[in-house]
């Protein structure tokens, strides 16, 4: 009978122990079924979706930020880069007769 623990006796301390072990496994299942505790949990929830979803939104907005200045700059140094040949062809052609 020594492997069976439902007849065994139990010490103060262990009984102590078994006891807290039951009274947070009772308290456990009651918060389960608390309305006011389901009720503050979807509350969580919903302000962590809401707080992901406006994270999620500036993100995007920055990124389409980034985009826009990085096509800017691409033209403005094409635009550069394109003045430059320009001025280079002109003072190619300032003696040709192609020109006049």
């Amino acid at each position: 009978m020594s492997d069976d623990d439902s007849y065994r006796v139990l010490s103060r301390k262990e009984l102590a122990r078994e006891l807290r072990k039951q009274a947070y496994q009772k308290a456990k299942e009651r918060r389960a079924k608390d309305p006011r505790v389901l009720a503050m949990k979807e509350a969580a929830r919903q302000q962590r979706r809401e707080v992901y979803q406006r994270v999620k939104a500036q993100r995007k907005e920055a990124a389409a930020r980034a985009k826009t200045d990085r096509e800017q700059k691409r033209v403005e140094e094409r635009a550069a880069a394109d003045e430059e040949l320009m001025k280079l062809l002109r003072f190619a052609t300032k003696g040709s007769t192609a020109a006049n």
